[in-house]
């Protein structure tokens, strides 16, 4: 190649030699330009895994109220992650507490009917709610600890207290791996999941994914990984929420690369109301990665090529005023592509075992 842009050059008139190098000087800017965004482009992808790589997530434990070192007995463990919620959290945890409380007979049929016992002469079930407070600038610490009351003298409320802000995924994952209940599930610190509805579907809906894994498995060993994930994708006639037309658009192209690139099987992998079985929320947080939003794409990825059972049920959803997504049109947009990209990387991590699976 070489050889034949030296025979053009001296066949040419002289003035060619100058064209040339004129020529050769704009395809090196081209060259060099194309390689800048090439390697801007990877290093974009590829910084959630750089990111993952900072270590463990810093945290302090509080028992607010109970036997925080009481793990005997059914529990069931209700995870909130909550930054700068001072105002919406008092509210969320008064009707969370107060649902709990007065249906605990109700949530304890069917606790057991998931575990696959009888109900009939069985204890009631616990509850350990842990509030994860990451990094807030606000009073929201303070207002947990000022709201906790005890609903029973054998339940437990705890607040874990992220060193700094660390990402929903981060602060939800501190807060599972800490949890001790045989059931944990997680919810949104803004109520925007009716926790009298989503509560009892994501246990029944549970109930009946352990029963069919039963019925396959003759001799399963102990409480089997599943997960069941609360959706707002209208899976049911009577499953209503309502959102602006931006956040509406943004769920169905959300959806569309959840499809692409994660998995076909959840059509809502962003609500915040997922009830997990023990053993699967170690398999999945113990290799979760992505700390931000879009963390529940990469528990999807996990858990297929895991092979844990996922099932989705709708819930009844309604927007709640001071969401952390309410910004300008730019910001949204920053918002979203740093998702795509999220998903991008989760891919891409795992395809060249960058990310291998403990």
């Amino acid at each position: 190649m070489i050889s034949l842009v030296a025979f053009a050059m001296l066949v040419q008139p002289c003035n060619s030699y100058e064209l040339l190098g004129a020529q050769s000087s704009s395809g090196l800017c081209l060259l060099c330009l194309f390689s800048v965004t090439l390697v801007f482009a990877v290093c974009y992808v590829f910084y959630p895994a750089w990111v993952s790589f900072e270590g463990s997530l810093r945290c302090s434990e509080e028992v607010l109220v109970g036997a925080g070192d009481k793990h005997e007995g059914h529990i069931l463990s209700l995870v909130i992650p909550a930054y700068n919620e001072e105002e919406r959290l008092p509210i969320m945890l008064e009707t969370t507490l107060e649902y709990l409380n007065s249906n605990r007979k109700l949530i304890s049929g069917l606790f057991n009917k998931s575990l696959g016992i009888d109900s009939n002469g069985a204890a009631l079930v616990r509850y350990e709610l842990i509030i994860v407070d990451d990094g807030s600038t606000d009073d929201t610490a303070d207002v947990v600890r000022k709201n906790a009351f005890t609903l029973t003298s054998d339940d437990t409320i705890k607040l874990v207290l992220m060193h700094k802000n660390s990402g929903k995924g981060g602060a939800v994952m501190s807060g599972m791996l800490r949890s001790s209940g045989q059931l944990c599930l997680m919810l949104d610190a803004d109520g925007a999941t009716d926790i009298s509805d989503g509560l009892v579907k994501v246990l029944t809906e549970m109930a009946a994914l352990l029963a069919r894994h039963r019925l396959e498995n003759s001799d399963p060993c102990g409480l089997p990984a599943a997960a069941v994930f609360g959706s707002r994708a209208h899976l049911e006639e009577k499953s209503c929420a309502s959102r602006s037309k931006v956040r509406t658009f943004l769920m169905h192209a959300f959806h569309f690369f959840v499809k692409t690139l994660c998995s076909s099987h959840i059509k809502d992998t962003q609500c915040g109301f997922k009830l997990f079985t023990r053993s699967a929320l170690v398999s999945l947080f113990s290799n979760l990665h992505l700390r931000r939003w879009a963390f529940d794409t990469e528990l999807v990825v996990i858990a297929e090529m895991l092979n844990i059972p996922l099932s989705e049920v709708a819930v009844v959803w309604h927007e709640v005023d001071g969401s952390k997504l309410d910004i300008g049109k730019f910001q949204l947009a920053l918002v979203s592509m740093g998702m795509l990209r999220d998903m991008i990387c989760v891919r891409a991590c795992y395809f060249l075992n960058i990310w291998k699976l403990n």
